[in-house]
């Protein structure tokens, strides 16, 4: 009987996701790190067959339940491939699956997302401390909703602002593979795949940075020093990068949390959670959603604060 560690090696070359696709290197490489630091030490040299309930609780009772996410992925990882050996069509057809605590595999997964909102005084802040070549990065994060690994890997020709609708046609993004090795892929989800809108003021400041840093109609809209791919240490560290902007704006704000305000500023203005999904190119509607129910609860907040006591003189009788 294979052993779960020659099993977990079978079933990772194997795995596939939705439409057939491999495994996108990234997932591929959190995977690996799950099995090597929380699943091989104890279940790695057992055979299949030998694992039982038991193990698995003495198991799960060691793992750093301060960490809930390590917790969930560790014990989602480890159900998957036991379901894949006690499938019908696996090596231990109609076998019991060890794996079976309840809530194991979602502990912490309804956790709130930490996300500052960028007020415009902070955008104020970040466009007049990053440097010159990246103040172009600003825009399209907060004002189309895109990525840092979506801007990364952005060409001239993927940008279109003379069209009657100027549109970004996002089609890849720049992950980050075993060793720190960076590499193109499709963005995250299929709905990543877009042609996204540009607002006016998007496209002034995009139309400045392509007339006066890029080169070539494949040139990287936001290169690296040496024309590849942008690092985010690179983005991070260099003087002007966005430990700088943390540090003048007063808070640690992320890169990210330009994306996240782009959803927040719509759903102040109405917007529906499908609408605000479409802007994030997001598979699922739980960011859209989250971003909605703050703007509401903001709203139920503020309108209790500006009205809650008045006195209308009687005009309701």
């Amino acid at each position: 009987m294979a052993t779960f560690e020659e099993y977990a090696k079978i079933w990772l070359q194997a795995r596939k996701v939705k439409g057939g696709k491999p495994l996108q290197e990234s997932t591929r490489r959190g995977y690996l790190i799950w099995l090597r630091k929380y699943l091989l030490p104890t279940f790695g040299e057992m055979p299949l067959n030998t694992i039982t309930a038991t193990h698995v609780l003495a198991w799960y009772d060691s793992l750093p339940h301060d960490k809930p996410k390590t917790v969930r992925e560790a014990y989602s990882l480890a159900k998957g491939i036991m379901k894949s050996a006690t499938a019908a069509d696996g090596i231990l057809p109609g076998a019991v699956n060890p794996f079976t605590i309840d809530g194991a595999g979602t502990i912490g997964s309804k956790s709130d997302k930490r996300t500052e909102v960028i007020e415009d005084e902070d955008l104020a802040i970040i466009m007049a401390t990053i440097r010159p070549e990246w103040r172009a990065m600003v825009a399209p994060a907060l004002g189309c909703g895109l990525r840092f690994g979506e801007l990364v890997a952005l060409r001239r020709s993927d940008i279109d602002l003379m069209a009657k609708v100027p549109v970004l046609h996002i089609r890849r993004a720049i992950g980050t593979g075993p060793g720190g090795k960076r590499y193109e892929k499709e963005p995250k989800s299929k709905a990543g795949i877009r042609d996204q809108r540009v607002p006016a003021s998007v496209v002034t400041v995009l139309s400045e940075h392509l007339n006066s840093y890029v080169t070539g109609r494949d040139g990287l809209a936001f290169p690296g020093p040496s024309g590849n791919w942008l690092q985010p240490t690179r983005f991070r560290d260099l003087s002007g990068g966005w430990a700088d902007v943390r540090e003048a704006v007063g808070r640690n704000i992320n890169f990210h949390d330009l994306r996240a305000t782009g959803a927040t500023r719509l759903a102040q203005r109405g917007a529906h959670v499908a609408e605000v999904q479409t802007f994030l190119g997001d598979s699922s509607s739980d960011a859209a959603e989250r971003y909605v129910r703050a703007t509401q609860t903001r709203m139920d907040d503020l309108t209790a604060l500006a009205f809650d006591g008045l006195d209308f003189g009687g005009l309701t009788r």
